[in-house]
């Protein structure tokens, strides 16, 4: 009897798996015995009780209660007899079911961040076909866009659409084997593999997931035998229509070192990129963020920030946990000099912005209340003849000009006196770290 009613399950496993999945999992498994509604199979080891249990068990279950009726537990034992304990089992066959989907779904998402979803995405020009493309893989994996490739700059949000993706499915589709692993991760395993000899762990591992995220893929460069390991595994998931999404800080063909092959594979689907978010982008982001986190930011402060911080998603959420902080100590809503207080060190550094002196005298002006007029004339009144050294020394830090130039600029003060106030400024900061510290502070917003 036993062997009947296993055989029907077999041919029913074998209209809906793979051909190459069936042969190396299914196919020799036997029947032992039945009694009391519990059949006892024959297996090869631990490693294909457990893939059978997490990938086939809920379909053996069906069948087994289409062909009799009742509802049937499964047990597994060794080729030599030794008794396989099916922790997954429950008297209840509906409720093993579901406990069995729940633990997939746990072994799924253990690393995936819980914040990275599509609703917490915020989407506009940067990043919309991205976006696009990414909920329509989650839609239906392995049919439409396979790969799907990611790229772009860090922190812009590569990582979370490939986790949102990865949320989704096992939310819509739990009963699919979902892994998101960085390429630093992929590449360690590999190698481990190698040292403890446990390569076919590793091989099952990989080639027998339905969704593979793998992040940050340029660290492949470099790493031939990683590659050689990797090209397999696309190869293996590909052909059997599982679904693989990559990202990486470049488009393919900009990755050095990296094998025609592979290169060629991330081709084959769609490339996408993700820029760095406009002002508005920027903005709603900021706004989304401190409204989950339920802080009270003035609106002038919020275009302040979006302003400073422009190239990276990651610092705009770092500007929010400080603000969070901020909040909570100070119990009040956050206004634009907190901002420039606290937030400093996160706000861009343009590097390659022309600072001219006319830039350099209106930040002066609105440092230290004091005219620019009075910054150009002959006055030496002590409460214009500091600000006047300190933008004399910006100028010479920042604009590129000679000393004989700035010293036309402020008022037709020769080059000497150009010199001398710089010196001075230079001691003083050398001396006053407060000093130093307000130097600083106009440099990085001059630069900002």
């Amino acid at each position: 009897m036993q062997r009947e009613l296993w055989n029907s399950v077999l041919q029913s496993l074998e209209l809906n798996v793979n051909k190459q999945s069936f042969n190396m999992w299914l196919k020799d498994t036997e029947p032992v015995s039945v009694s009391d509604n519990i059949l006892k199979i024959k297996v090869i080891d631990e490693v294909t009780r457990r893939h059978i249990s997490e990938q086939y068990l809920p379909q053996i279950y069906s069948k087994l209660k289409e062909i009799t009726g009742q509802n049937y537990i499964c047990e597994f034992i060794t080729s030599n007899g030794a008794l396989i304990e099916n922790k997954e089992n429950n008297k209840d066959a509906g409720e093993k079911n579901s406990n069995s989907i729940k633990r997939d779904q746990m072994l799924n998402i253990s690393t995936l961040n819980p914040k990275y979803t599509f609703e917490n995405f915020v989407i506009g020009p940067n990043n919309q076909y991205a976006h696009a493309a990414a909920y329509s893989v989650s839609q239906a994996p392995g049919t439409q866009v396979n790969p799907l490739f990611i790229y772009g700059l860090t922190g812009l949000g590569k990582t979370h659409l490939l986790q949102a993706i990865g949320h989704y499915i096992n939310k819509e589709k739990p009963y699919l084997k979902v892994l998101f692993v960085s390429t630093q991760d992929f590449i360690s395993e590999f190698i481990n593999s190698i040292r403890n000899r446990t390569q076919e762990s590793f091989q099952i591992k990989y080639r027998l997931v339905d969704l593979l995220l793998i992040d940050d893929i340029q660290f492949l460069e470099n790493k031939e035998e990683t590659q050689n390991e990797f090209f397999h595994v696309f190869n293996s998931l590909h052909e059997n229509k599982k679904q693989i999404v990559i990202s990486s800080d470049r488009p393919p063909k900009l990755i050095a070192t990296l094998a025609d092959r592979l290169r060629t594979r991330f081709e084959w689907g769609m490339i996408t990129d993700i820029q760095a978010p406009n002002l508005e982008t920027r903005e709603a982001i900021l706004r989304d963020k401190a409204d989950k986190e339920k802080l009270i930011i003035s609106d002038e402060a919020f275009s302040y920030i979006a302003r400073r911080i422009k190239s990276n998603i990651r610092a705009l959420e770092s500007a929010v946990s400080k603000l969070r902080m901020i909040s909570r100590f100070h119990n009040e809503q956050i206004s634009i000099d907190q901002v420039k207080i606290y937030l400093k060190e996160l706000f861009d550094v343009d590097s390659n912005k022309a600072i001219s002196v006319s830039d350099i005298m209106k930040k002066i002006e609105e440092k230290f209340d004091v005219a620019v007029n009075d910054i150009k004339s002959k006055s030496r009144h002590s409460r214009i003849i500091q600000p006047r050294f300190v933008g004399m020394y910006l100028a010479r830090e920042l604009s590129g000009m000679t000393t004989t130039e700035i010293g036309r600029e402020f008022g037709d003060r020769d080059h000497s006196t150009v010199i001398n106030a710089c010196n001075k400024i230079a001691g003083d900061m050398k001396n006053n770290p407060e000093f130093k510290e307000l130097i600083d502070d106009l440099i990085l917003e001059l630069k900002s």
